[in-house]
């Protein structure tokens, strides 16, 4: 699933998010599936709270973690397609 880069995203309100063992873990209420989330998609996950452009968060992670910028931001836009693949995330 391709995501439109300037189309806002927000969490869907059917997800439960608990730390566990110091880790994000997310559980859909619907399916009872969970995801464990590592560090920069916690960061992901915090920064949809309120809706934000993949774009946004694409540059706030940039300016949060070292690294490739093109590399963080196409493995955050998978990951957001990911999540959005879900119905983890919806159109804000």
């Amino acid at each position: 699933m391709a995501l439109d880069p300037s189309a806002p995203l927000v969490r869907s309100p059917d997800i439960i998010a608990s730390e566990v063992d110091g880790e994000l873990v997310l559980i859909s209420i619907q399916d009872g599936k969970y995801f464990g989330l590592d560090p920069i998609g916690s960061e992901i996950w915090r920064l949809l709270e309120q809706p934000h452009t993949p774009a946004a968060v694409c540059e706030t992670l940039q300016s949060q973690f070292d690294g490739d910028a093109a590399e963080i931001e196409g493995d955050a836009m998978e990951f957001m397609a990911e999540l959005a693949s879900h119905a983890l995330l919806r159109a804000a």
